[in-house]
C-alpha cells in the first residue's frame, strides 16, 4: 500500500469553531470559471464550511437551532418552481431529520438555501420487532449519509436512516415560489444480522460484540443509477436506485471473535465515505474510506487502518485495484480516521491533474490518537499522485467528464 502526500489542507476545526466537526466534503465546479470552483463541507454542529481550491475559507453556514449537518453532495442545472435553474447542495440535517437544500453560485456568499419551511421529517418511522413504528427525534434515528443522481429531470436523493439498516430514496418537489421538498418515493432494508452475527449487539469492551447496522458512506454511479452505499460494519452494498433488490458487493474485515470475519478483506470496520472517480472515456473507480476505527480490529481502538480501497466499476462487480493511504507531508499531517470525500478528474486551477478531497478526523495527530478527537479539518490531494501510486498506474483525465453531463 503506497504513501501519498496532500498537496494543502483547509484552517483546522475545534469546538471554539462553533463546535464544528468535519465530516463530508462536495466539489462543485463553477460553469464559467474553474478558479471559482469551492469545496462545500458538512461540519455537523458547525453547519456548512465552504472553502475555496487553496483552502481558504468562503462561507460559514450555521444550521438552525438543534440542527446538525452531517453529509453534503452536489446537483447541477435542476430546475426549480419559479423558472430559475441553479446548482444545488443538498445535506443531510441529522439534528432535525430534515433534507435540506441550498443553490450555490459564485459570490462571497455563495449558499443560499431554499428548503420549504414545511419541509417533512425523512424518517418519521423505523423499524422494530419486525414492524414499523413511531420515530421520536429525540432518538436521533434520523437522516445521515446522503448522495444525489440527476436523471433527466428528477433529481434522486438517497438518505440513509442512523442507527438503521435503512436507505430512503427521496424525489426533489420543485414548489412555485421557489422552494424545494425531498419527498420519499420508496426505501430499502438489508437484514440485522450477518453470517450470524447480530449486527445490534454492542459492547464498550469487547470489538468482537460491538456492532452497528448502520449506513452512513453513500454515491450513486450517474452513468448507471446505482446506489452504492456503505453498511458501516458490514460492506458495501449496491442497488438500483428506481428499485431492485440490494446486492452486498464488497465485505469489510469483520472483527476476531466473531462469526463474521473475512481476513481477505482490505476495508476494517467501518467503511465510511464511497465517491466515484469518472474518466472521459467512461473509466469509474469507485473509492471507499476504510476507517477501521473504533470498531476496527483488535487491539481497540488501535491501530486504525486509515486507509482507501480503490475499486473499478463497470463489470459484474466491483473489481479491487489496491489501497492507498494520505501521508504527513511537511507541517501536515497524515489523514486518519476519514469519514467523507470526494474526488474529481477534471483539471482545475492547482489541480492540472484532477483533485481528491478527504476529511481528516484527526487534524494535528492530537492526543496520541486516543480516540478523543479535538480537531478535524480537510486534506486535498493530487490525483497523479494518486493514481501513480498503482501499478498499474490508474487512469489520469484532466480532460474528465464533466460533472454537468
Amino acid at each position: 500500500m503506497a504513501d501519498v502526500a496532500p498537496v494543502l489542507q483547509t484552517p483546522v476545526l475545534t469546538e471554539a469553531d462553533a463546535d464544528a466537526d468535519a465530516d463530508d466534503p462536495a466539489i462543485w465546479v463553477d460553469p464559467a470559471d474553474p478558479a471559482k470552483s469551492l469545496v462545500v463541507t458538512a461540519v455537523k454542529n458547525g453547519g456548512i464550511r465552504v472553502y475555496d481550491l487553496t483552502g481558504a475559507l468562503v462561507q460559514t453556514v450555521l444550521p438552525a437551532p438543534d440542527g446538525r449537518i452531517n453529509n453534503v453532495d452536489v446537483a447541477y442545472g435542476v430546475t426549480l418552481g419559479d423558472g430559475r435553474t441553479a446548482d444545488l447542495i443538498i445535506g443531510s440535517d441529522r439534528g432535525l431529520d430534515i433534507i435540506r437544500i441550498w443553490t450555490i453560485a459564485a459570490g462571497a456568499e455563495p449558499l443560499a438555501e431554499i428548503t420549504a419551511p414545511d419541509a417533512a421529517r425523512a424518517f418519521p418511522t423505523r423499524p422494530e420487532g419486525g414492524t414499523t413504528v413511531d420515530n421520536p427525534l429525540d432518538d436521533q434515528n434520523s437522516v445521515y449519509g446522503l448522495a444525489t443522481w440527476k436523471d433527466g429531470d428528477t433529481l434522486w436523493i438517497a438518505g440513509t436512516q442512523r442507527h438503521q439498516p435503512v436507505v430512503g430514496l427521496f424525489k426533489l418537489q420543485a414548489n412555485a415560489d421557489g422552494t424545494v421538498i425531498a419527498v420519499k418515493d420508496h426505501e430499502f432494508a438489508v437484514p440485522a444480522s450477518h453470517k450470524g452475527q447480530d449486527l445490534t449487539e454492542e459492547s464498550d469492551d469487547d470489538p468482537a460484540k460491538d456492532w452497528s447496522t448502520q449506513f452512513e458512506g453513500s454515491v450513486i454511479d450517474r452513468t448507471t443509477g446505482t446506489l452504492y452505499a456503505g453498511q458501516e460494519d458490514v460492506g458495501i452494498w449496491a442497488i438500483p436506485v428506481q428499485g431492485g433488490e440490494p446486492v452486498l458487493v464488497y465485505e469489510t474485515r469483520g472483527a476476531a471473535g466473531s462469526s463474521f470475519r473475512n481476513e481477505d478483506s482490505v476495508i476494517a470496520r467501518d467503511v465510511e465515505g464511497l465517491t466515484i472517480w469518472y474518466g472521459g472515456d467512461g473509466t469509474r473507480y469507485l473509492i471507499a474510506s476504510s476507517q477501521g476505527g473504533a470498531h476496527g480490529d483488535a487491539p481497540w481502538p488501535m491501530p486504525f487502518d486509515d486507509s482507501f480501497a480503490v475499486f473499478r466499476l463497470g463489470g459484474t462487480a466491483p473489481e479491487l485495484l489496491g489501497s492507498f493511504r494520505v501521508a504527513a507531508s511537511g507541517a501536515m499531517d497524515a489523514v486518519q480516521e476519514s469519514d467523507g470525500a470526494d474526488v474529481l478528474a477534471l483539471a482545475l486551477p492547482g489541480f492540472p491533474n484532477g483533485l481528491f478531497i478527504t476529511q481528516d478526523g484527526y487534524a494535528g495527530d492530537l492526543n496520541g490518537l486516543d480516540g478523543e478527537v479535538a480537531a478535524t479539518n480537510f486534506k486535498f490531494a493530487d490525483w497523479k499522485a494518486i493514481a501513480d501510486s498503482f501499478t498499474p498506474p490508474l487512469a489520469v483525465a484532466p480532460e474528465g467528464a464533466d460533472p454537468r453531463q
